[in-house]
């Protein structure tokens, strides 16, 4: 029910009408009051009202998964950063090794070309190498200082502090962790019966259920009881003040014997009229009332008709947005595993290629220290050596964070320890 009170205060001016005698008044100025407490209370009207409780309530609860897949997004996208974190703080240690590896070179050469064992060309080749290496390591510590900044933004921390940032960095076992399933059918599962997605999807099917309800609701008839009390003051109430006096007056005359007058005399009670007091007329005013209504739809333009049909629409367009939501959850879970798959695939042949590559950049140093390897099958030994590393890097990387998401559809924790 509604609960409301009124209160006036006014002046009236000229003829018109007492609100309380219902009298006609003459005034420069009447004053009046009223006060009242008025309620209604709606006895039915198509169960509207706890429909739009339900409709509430379900809203609250759309909101609260809006909120946990932002959480989600969140989630993954600071670990998306954390692991760029550390794939290039790794790319950075790699650049430093082969820095140094080239300077002992250059050393090595230098110690050569005094001695007259080899030419300045060479010495030149290794020199131009080192400063490529040193390129190198700016370049990777630039990108760490970029992912550094990403992730600090993302967590919300002040930039000046990126440059003394650091990441805990997980173990070699932890961080190569996986154990992908052999089908992506049971992170399909899960995830169709928990995921925020699919939740918020199904709140909206019954929120147009809801809806259509509600528009059905307009078919029938509501009924209405409301209660009023109140009371006020009117300037122009009259009210008798104490008791009457009683005086006499002549009301005409008697002649008797044609020659003497006597005075007929009547008495009269006179009473001492007064605006009746503030509280007496409160007291006086008092009134209820009682009320019940109803109202009977009968025609209102296919209205009605329209929203029905409408809503009927709405339902139907919610239950298509749920089975387009399953199917995309669905195809990204599935893409998710072949993804996982393929990258643990890539990470075998990678680590594979790279110790060849080990063995190959070994054997042509061999060579090179030796004197039967020029300075370009050096070079070039070791720019395979380097794709080589960063490719199994990369891949390694890429296999943490695509397991990861496996296992987040699955319902597991985001974690990397």
């Amino acid at each position: 029910p509604n609960l409301n009170a009124n209160l006036s205060h006014g002046y009236n001016f000229g003829r018109t009408i007492d609100p309380f005698t219902n009298q006609f008044v003459e005034s420069s100025a009447i004053r009046s009051n009223s006060f009242g407490v008025s309620t209604g209370l709606v006895l039915f009207n198509g169960f509207q009202n706890q429909l739009n409780l339900q409709r509430a309530k379900l809203a609250q609860q759309s909101a609260l998964s809006s909120r946990e897949i932002a959480e989600n997004n969140v989630v993954l996208t600071i670990a998306a950063a954390y692991l760029n974190v550390l794939f290039q703080e790794e790319f950075v240690r790699v650049a430093v090794i082969n820095r140094e590896a080239t300077a002992r070179q250059v050393e090595r050469m230098q110690s050569l070309v005094q001695a007259g064992a080899a030419a300045a060309f060479d010495l030149f080749d290794v020199e131009a190498q080192l400063a490529s290496d040193e390129a190198t390591i700016v370049s990777t510590q630039n990108a760490l200082s970029l992912s550094k900044l990403n992730l600090v933004q993302l967590l919300q921390l002040p930039a000046s502090e990126t440059d003394t940032f650091q990441v805990v960095r997980p173990s070699d076992e932890d961080l190569e962790r996986n154990n992908l399933p052999s089908s992506p059918e049971a992170a399909v599962g899960h995830a169709l019966a928990s995921f925020p997605e699919i939740v918020q999807a199904q709140y909206q099917v019954e929120d147009a259920g809801i809806g259509l309800n509600l528009a059905k609701s307009g078919r029938y008839p509501r009924i209405f009881a409301s209660y009023n009390v109140g009371t006020g003051y009117s300037g122009a109430s009259r009210s008798i003040d104490g008791t009457p006096t009683t005086e006499d007056f002549v009301i005409g005359s008697l002649v008797v014997d044609d020659s003497t007058a006597y005075d007929l005399v009547a008495q009269q009670e006179v009473y001492q009229v007064i605006t009746t007091p503030f509280g007496d007329q409160v007291n006086q005013n008092y009134n209820q009332s009682v009320f019940f209504s109803m109202s009977l739809p009968l025609f209102n333009n296919f209205g009605v008709k329209s929203s029905v049909e409408q809503a009927e629409v709405n339902v139907l367009r919610s239950q298509y947005q749920l089975e387009q939501v399953r199917q995309t959850l669905t195809a990204n879970i599935e893409s998710a595993w072949a993804d996982a798959r393929a990258a643990s695939q890539n990470t075998v042949a990678q680590e594979s290629a790279l110790v060849a590559s080990e063995r190959a950049f070994s054997n042509t140093e061999q060579r090179y220290e030796a004197g039967a390897a020029t300075a370009i099958d050096y070079a070039d030994a070791r720019t395979r050596l380097d794709n080589a590393r960063v490719s199994a890097l990369r891949s390694k990387y890429d296999l943490a964070f695509k397991s990861r998401i496996l296992d987040f559809y699955m319902g597991k924790p985001l974690t990397f320890r």
